[in-house]
């Protein structure tokens, strides 16, 4: 995906204000501390990163790294008949990422489709929004999806715009992922996070 897409925050804030409550039942996406098994004729591994920014202010204001907020990222198994992952069989996950640091995750999960939903403010709701990305996983493949960009307005607004991109940032995160998977890092093929409305048929 080579261009920004602008989004609005909307009506998504009463759905996840749902979602946070089942929070607890969501596993971590960011399995790079785990020893991962071998892949097996299941599961597949993905390999990417998620980079929040907030937008500069006219005044140029800054606040200090301990200031910086937290964002949660919502993902969720996306099956025929459950697209949007409500099924309460549906597997969730979260990731969260602190402004202005790349928090890079390496995951090992079922073949099949898996949606980033959406993304907020850690702990308060209508402060992020959609994203609304897919990705695919295979057996026996370990694949790189790419650099999730999330740019956010400094100061907290309702109704304010925020933009995301994916980016390849794939060398610099393959090269950190080695230290302790270098095994699966190497033989990571580039298949990137996509918009689920460009891939519908």
């Amino acid at each position: 995906m080579n261009m920004w897409r602008w989004s609005h925050r909307s009506h998504w804030s009463i759905v996840m204000s749902i979602a946070l409550s089942v929070v607890a039942c969501a596993k971590s996406f960011d399995m790079s501390g785990d020893r991962l098994t071998p892949l097996g004729p299941e599961w597949g591994v993905v390999i990417g990163s998620v980079l929040v920014k907030q937008a500069k202010l006219a005044d140029k204001s800054t606040k200090s790294d301990a200031d910086m907020p937290t964002y949660e990222f919502d993902i969720v198994q996306s099956q025929p008949g459950d697209p949007d992952g409500e099924s309460p069989y549906a597997e969730r996950y979260h990731l969260q990422a602190k402004v202005g640091e790349e928090r890079m995750f390496i995951s090992r999960l079922r073949t099949g489709r898996y949606l980033v939903k959406n993304f907020a403010k850690e702990g308060i709701t209508g402060t992020g929004g959609d994203l609304e990305l897919i990705f695919d996983t295979m057996a026996g493949e370990v694949r790189y999806i790419g650099r999730l960009l999330v740019e956010v307005p400094q100061r907290v607004s309702r109704g304010k715009e925020y933009r995301f991109i994916v980016e390849n940032a794939r060398e610099g995160t393959l090269r950190k992922m080695s230290d302790r998977h270098a095994e699966l890092a190497a033989q990571a093929v580039d298949a990137p996070m996509r918009s689920r409305e460009s891939s519908a048929p």
